[in-house]
């Protein structure tokens, strides 16, 4: 028998969504934050990215507009999104889209995990 007792089972994904990743350790820590504030909230977050990540929705899911409307992953210039966890909590991603003849599954890159609004999109703090 492989694998250990006691060991979390990762959620499998279906072969047209998308796989997550972490862009980096910030991320992944904000990830855990939010995973202890917001659990129901970040499962169904987890969802709607492996399904769907681009799809606009204005009241939750969008790109993000200006210099943030981009961001480098891998030597490779992506989209990147945010979606509203909560009232105040934040992911931003960034979307690499499939590439059926290459038979790559799209990834998506989190970026940013915020339990409070992050303070570059807050219009009341930007000055951009």
């Amino acid at each position: 028998m492989a694998g250990k007792r006691g060991v979390a089972v990762p959620r499998p994904i279906k072969g047209t969504e998308y796989e997550i990743f972490f862009g980096n350790t910030a991320a992944q820590r904000g990830w855990t934050d939010l995973k202890a504030s917001a659990k129901n909230a970040l499962a169904d977050a987890y969802d709607y990215r492996t399904a769907h990540p681009a799809r606009y929705d204005p009241d939750r899911c969008y790109q993000l507009r200006g210099d943030l409307s981009t961001v480098l992953v891998d030597g490779v210039v992506l989209p990147q999104w945010q979606y509203k966890v909560t009232d105040g909590a934040r992911l931003w991603y960034a979307v690499d889209e499939p590439n059926v003849k290459a038979k790559k599954p799209g990834r998506v890159y989190i970026t940013k995990a915020a339990t409070g609004h992050p303070n570059e999109t807050d219009s009341t703090k930007n000055f951009r």
